[in-house]
């Protein structure tokens, strides 16, 4: 059998014109640890024997194979640029391996692919080897499926690299001020006057423009950075309250949301404290937003962060509250200034359950003496019928979409400007 050497070699062989017409896959057999202890080593090298013999049957012209490790292969192939037809090369591998004429393994035998396809400027073997190995490995489903293949760059990206480089971006972002404060405004239904705003963050880079929230708020939760992020929102949102309070001496609400990174962390509440000492904007205007997802079943943790909240003067409120983990029990425990209807119970206005779910949702807010914010509204037909269930507020794009502060100052702020109720 060919050796990884050997590999490397018919890699670096490649011209320039050949090397985009190629992909290094990454193969490896599932479940060889099992296969050892079922059988005995014997019967798994002649396994490995076996599957080598398989792949070197599907090579084609120009097409290179290297045992690496054990159950560990590498495939230096010309595939399709085409999805469809690589499917279905991939899997016409796969099968074969599969169905391999031996009783003991007929149909027993999985695997798992990661696709590579080589650029056109030059990447040394070791970083090809590496990228289909991610795409092999770091499949969320891989170890929930039986045989399963990805393709590095396409169907599964390089989380650990996305980390490296926001670890390496995000403190020059903050630094130079890309990572900004957007507000979005939060109406009055019955007066239509701005009675508060959310505090959004937007990435606005000078080569790229504003770069998609899901371009780097997951990773920033994945590694930790998101913590930087919520202290860095908070401290813009202090600044500005006590530049409106010191400047024009006027004051509006500003929720913020408190991450699960944050919620979760048993200390948390003391950097937020330190930031406020250092700009004192009034407690009554700063609002905490928690996110129903992560406070689910958390009624103690829950309890014990409003309670900080509270003692300290600040207020709180339930976010995306329907958005399918609904956690009543949290209600029954917890003083919550106002709850905030999730997007996805306003999509369709034609929807009679929707419709159903919304009223009985403001109908219990009330109830139990809890405002309601519906966020997410785009129809006049939804703002209608919002009001005469009597939701105290809306926050939508039927209104207004997400400002920079200082056009939210300027026109909410210094113009008195109204929403069209």
């Amino acid at each position: 059998m060919k050796n990884e050497a050997w590999l490397k070699e018919r890699y670096e062989a490649l011209t320039p014109a050949e090397r985009p017409h190629y992909s290094l896959i990454s193969v490896k057999l599932k479940r060889f640890r099992t296969i050892n202890q079922r059988f005995g080593w014997a019967v798994g090298d002649e396994l490995i024997r076996s599957v080598y013999q398989i792949l070197a049957a599907q090579l084609g012209p120009g097409e290179y194979l290297a045992q690496i490790h054990l159950a560990y292969f590498n495939l230096l192939a010309r595939l399709p640029s085409d999805y469809d037809d690589l499917f279905h090369r991939i899997i016409q591998i796969n099968t074969a391996i599969r169905d391999m004429p031996d009783e003991r393994f007929f149909g027993n035998i999985f695997t798992g692919f990661g696709i590579y396809p080589l650029p056109a400027e030059p990447v040394d073997f070791y970083t090809a080897q590496y990228r289909a190995d991610v795409a092999r490995f770091e499949c969320p489903e891989s170890k929930f499926r039986n045989s399963h293949f990805e393709i590095y760059g396409v169907t599964l990206h390089d989380d650990g690299l996305r980390s490296f480089d926001l670890l390496q971006t995000l403190q020059p972002a903050l630094d130079a001020g890309h990572i900004q404060l957007y507000l979005q405004p939060k109406v009055e239904l019955a007066t239509g006057r701005i009675a508060g705003a959310e505090a959004l963050v937007r990435w606005l880079d000078p080569q790229r423009g504003m770069i998609p929230l899901a371009e780097f708020m997951p990773q920033l939760e994945k590694n930790g950075l998101i913590e930087t992020l919520d202290l860095y929102m908070f401290e813009q949102v202090c600044k500005r309250l006590c530049h409106w309070q010191r400047t024009y001496g006027k004051t509006l609400k500003i929720s913020v949301n408190l991450s699960g990174e944050m919620f979760n962390y048993r200390y948390y509440f003391k950097d937020y404290k330190r930031i406020h000492g250092q700009y004192p904007a009034p407690k009554e205007c700063i609002e905490f937003e928690l996110l129903e997802s992560i406070v689910l079943n958390q009624v103690d943790r829950v309890r014990e962060v409003t309670q900080e909240l509270e003692e300290y003067g600040f207020s709180y409120s339930l976010d995306d509250f329907g958005s399918g983990y609904s956690s009543f029990s949290v209600l029954t425990n917890t003083r919550f200034s106002a709850l905030k209807i999730d997007r996805s119970l306003f999509q369709d206005e034609c929807n009679f359950r929707e419709r159903v779910l919304v009223r009985h949702i403001v109908q219990m807010a009330h109830e139990l003496g809890i405002a309601t914010v519906a966020e997410g509204v785009e129809t006049r037909d939804y703002v209608e019928y919002l009001k005469r269930l009597g939701c105290e507020y809306i926050q939508g794009f039927v209104f207004y979409r997400p400002m920079p502060a200082d056009e939210f100052e300027r026109r909410f702020l210094l113009g008195g400007e109204t929403a069209p109720v």
